[in-house]
């Protein structure tokens, strides 16, 4: 079995970043999941969300990925493995693999097709802004996904146990 590792799972809303990392944490002893939307939203005066872009948008994100990285430092230095869940573009991914580079570090983007995320939604009854949101960002994952260092996992027609099942066999082969 691997020793510790940090592991990113991105993708657009909806493409199950929640459920996979949670349901993948379970397959390990000693886990830790990391959900950086939690760490967004402790920010309480001044908040912003993360869209449309501008320079505190850029600083909030970048310090909640800071933040992650160094709970995740503390929990491997534990024993733990990571799942860090988070919506990341190129510049957010390499702060990521630069804070990890000497550790094993992976990252995963669910891209589920637009349909499969616009059922999910319908099921779930999200808002509609985030709706228009998650289209957006599946534009955008889907246009930069091959300049980003991660394995690209199309979940669309795989049960939540697929998908967990093949990022498992990724992290334990490599």
């Amino acid at each position: 079995m691997k020793e510790t590792f940090v592991c990113l799972i991105t993708g657009p809303a909806g493409s199950g970043k929640s459920s996979v990392s949670k349901a993948l944490a379970e397959k390990f002893e000693r886990s830790a999941v990391i959900e950086v939307d939690t760490l967004r939203h402790m920010i309480k005066g001044g908040y912003v969300r993360p869209w449309p872009r501008n320079e505190e948008v850029d600083l909030q994100l970048s310090l909640c990925v800071k933040n992650a990285c160094d709970i995740a430092s503390n929990l491997l230095e534990k024993g733990f493995c990571v799942f860090i869940e988070d919506v990341v573009g190129k510049k957010l991914l390499e702060q990521y693999s630069n804070f990890f580079k000497d550790k094993d570090f992976k990252a995963f983007l669910l891209m589920p097709s637009v349909d499969a995320l616009l059922k999910r939604f319908d099921e779930r009854e999200d808002d509609a802004e985030l709706r228009a949101r998650t289209i957006e960002l599946h534009k955008s994952f889907s246009e930069k996904k091959d300049e980003l260092n991660c394995c690209v996992i199309d979940s669309s027609d795989q049960t939540l146990e697929e998908t967990v099942d093949e990022i498992y066999s990724s992290i334990v082969s490599s």
